[in-house]
C-alpha cells in the first residue's frame, strides 16, 4: 500500500529531509515537534535543518529564541540549536527557534 501526500512522492519514498521540509511548509515547528514528527533524536534534525537551511535558501525561515524571563530576542544568533542561557539575565528560561518554510 503506497501513501501518496499531495500529488507528491509516495511518503514510504520520501527522504528524512524531504519529510522535513514537507512538515515545514505546514507552519513554523520547533526541532523537538520536529524530532517526534519525524522519529528522529533533536540533534540528528539539527543537523538536517542546517542542509535544509541551503538547499531552500531564503524561504527558509527561523523565528529566533526569546528569554522567557527578560524577553530578550536571539535575533543575530546563526546556530539552529537552542540557547543554554540569555546573555542579559542569565537565565536558562529559554523558548526554543521556530523554524518554517515558505512557500
Amino acid at each position: 500500500m503506497q501513501v501518496t501526500s499531495k500529488g507528491g512522492p509516495s511518503v514510504i519514498a520520501m527522504t528524512v529531509r524531504q519529510r522535513l521540509i514537507e512538515l515545514l511548509k505546514g507552519g513554523p515547528h520547533t526541532a523537538r515537534d520536529l524530532s517526534v514528527a519525524a522519529h528522529l533524536p533533536e540533534k540528528d534534525v539539527t543537523l538536517h535543518l542546517a542542509h535544509i537551511r541551503r538547499s531552500v535558501g531564503r524561504s527558509f525561515v527561523v523565528a529566533p529564541a526569546e528569554c522567557l524571563a527578560c524577553g530578550y530576542v536571539f535575533v543575530d544568533r546563526r546556530r539552529l540549536t537552542r540557547p543554554g542561557k540569555c546573555p542579559r539575565c542569565r537565565s536558562t528560561r529559554i523558548s526554543p527557534p521556530l523554524f518554517s518554510v515558505a512557500g
